[in-house]
């Protein structure tokens, strides 16, 4: 199967598109994405009903999505509307206008489908087992307690940071008088509902446009090293802190704030209030931010369906993750595969010798597996090119510490050797993982080597730790002369790093 599919989320404050392309080997990529903030749920008021300057705004920008929709080919097109036309009275008329300008067949899909959604796309992109994922948008907010990864519980509450500044702040200077009616009322809603009495001290995920606000808002206050954001935990002191800086700024200071986009300055503090109450009321100690929500659950439920997968969730969302990035770079996957067999047997057998578990043991698997992604570039420095993919690709299933380690690994996959300075993410690594990192490498550099040729003549690895040395026994059917001096090269780096001798025979 080779097909594009384009997802279209018409939301109460902006209107987001992802285009996806699904290849014939089940590997996926995201070719474009699009968004533009139209406020569609601008003004709405008691009556319910969309404006013209709204409706105006929307249609213009769905026919760009159209063009951009045309010039990729798209095969299929799922048009999905949220909130403010969930609400209005007038939303039979306004599909209507949709459809005859644009040729869009919009969906209007339940908040308890959009907390659905927003659960796919959260739990087939990070690995948490537990969690209440929250999702602020325009006119509307989602709410799933998620329980071993399954959702328990969901509902959807009619207001979002549009709707609540409206209502008790104004698109001006917020009144600290304000800011508390929006507390209270925001603290009421969730403390009818019953089940949130149930979920203590779990942790949040958050998504939608103003949590991610928060989140680069703390990334630009602390100079974070990597781009995305998918992933990125904040501690609640950390929150309170990017809270206090919006709710006490003025309109025209909230704008200069780094990290917040212009055009969401007047509704930014309705949109992180829902947040601070929710940690507030759960005594949750952190938040981990989502960079994928409906448009990615979307794609989860269509693909996994599509695909005959038995689950509506992927069962290990690392290594999809890593099996889908080995594809998109066009690696030798048999060859990644043994890589990895060797590196792991290496690291199992040794494990008395370096004592680690099963934290370092997911960290060499990635590192292993990846390692020749880098020849997606080119040959020569392919560890470089490594390096750089792997850091900015989106593995999903690893924080961002594991992230860098996983990065690291690749790069030293080679030699030892690496121009890129570990303390450039120092706020990320320390010096101790960095030995955990080289230690890793050379199991990696060792396990490429003896299978030099590419074509798995060295089967296994029996290892023997004497008071002196480490000896590696091959498994093989052929003369591994070849294999054997290549992998010999790193005897100096092994008996630097575990301070024993290195002999392979």
């Amino acid at each position: 199967m080779r097909k594009k599919i384009a997802i279209i989320d018409l939301g109460s404050n902006s209107v987001r598109m992802i285009i996806m392309k699904i290849y014939e080997d089940g590997s996926y990529k995201m070719m474009d994405q699009a968004k533009e903030m139209v406020r569609l749920s601008e003004d709405m008021g008691d009556e319910m009903t969309l404006k013209p300057l709204a409706i105006k705004r929307t249609l213009f920008t769905l026919k760009l999505f159209k063009k951009l929709i045309e010039a990729h080919k798209a095969d299929e097109v799922f048009a999905i509307a949220t909130a403010a036309v969930r609400n209005a009275v007038n939303q039979q008329a306004f599909l209507d206008k949709i459809k005859l300008e644009t040729g869009f067949d919009f969906r209007v899909i339940s908040g308890e489908e959009e907390a659905y959604l927003d659960y796919m796309g959260v739990i087939n992109s990070i690995k948490i087992g537990d969690c209440v994922i929250v999702d602020i948008g325009g006119a509307s907010t989602e709410l799933v307690w998620v329980e071993n990864r399954r959702m328990k519980e969901a509902i959807s509450l009619p207001f979002g940071a549009v709707t609540l500044t409206e209502k008790f702040l104004g698109k001006g200077n917020y009144t600290q008088e304000g800011i508390k009616k929006l507390i209270d009322y925001v603290t009421k809603q969730y403390k009818d509902i019953e089940w949130l009495s149930r979920v203590d001290g779990l942790p949040v995920v958050g998504l939608g446009g103003s949590i991610r606000t928060l989140a680069k808002i703390d990334k630009r206050k602390i100079g974070f090293p990597l781009e995305s954001l998918h992933n990125y935990t904040m501690e609640y002191k950390e929150v309170l802190y990017a809270y206090d800086l919006v709710t006490k700024a003025n309109i025209e200071s909230r704008k200069d704030i780094p990290g917040v986009e212009k055009d969401r300055a007047d509704i930014i503090a309705g949109g992180l209030v829902p947040v601070k109450a929710l940690m507030d009321l759960l005594k949750a100690d952190k938040i981990v931010i989502s960079g994928n929500g409906l448009r990615e659950g979307m794609f989860f439920k269509y693909y996994l369906e599509t695909l005959g997968y038995e689950d509506e969730i992927l069962e290990d969302v690392l290594s999809h993750s890593v099996e889908n990035t080995l594809k998109n770079y066009d690696v030798n996957l048999e060859h990644c595969e043994h890589v990895t067999k060797l590196a792991l047997s290496i690291f199992d057998q040794l494990q008395p010798l370096h004592g680690y578990g099963e934290e370092e043991r997911k960290l060499l698997y990635v590192g292993a597996q990846l390692h020749d992604i880098g020849m997606y570039v080119d040959y020569y420095n392919h560890h470089k090119h490594g390096f750089y993919l792997a850091l900015n690709s989106r593995l999903n299933g690893l924080r961002n510490r594991e992230l860098v380690m996983c990065a690291f690994i690749v790069a030293m996959h080679r030699n030892e050797e690496f121009k890129v300075d570990w303390k450039n993410y120092n706020m990320l690594i320390d010096k101790n993982d960095y030995e955990i990192i080289k230690r890793l490498s050379v199991f990696v550099r060792i396990a490429e080597k003896l299978d030099r040729n590419e074509s798995g003549s060295v089967e296994d690895i029996s290892c023997y730790i004497t008071p002196d040395s480490v000896q590696m026994m091959l498994k093989t059917s052929n003369t591994p002369e070849l294999e054997i001096a290549a992998a010999m090269k790193s005897d100096r780096v092994f008996e630097k790093l575990f301070n024993k001798k290195l002999y392979i025979v």
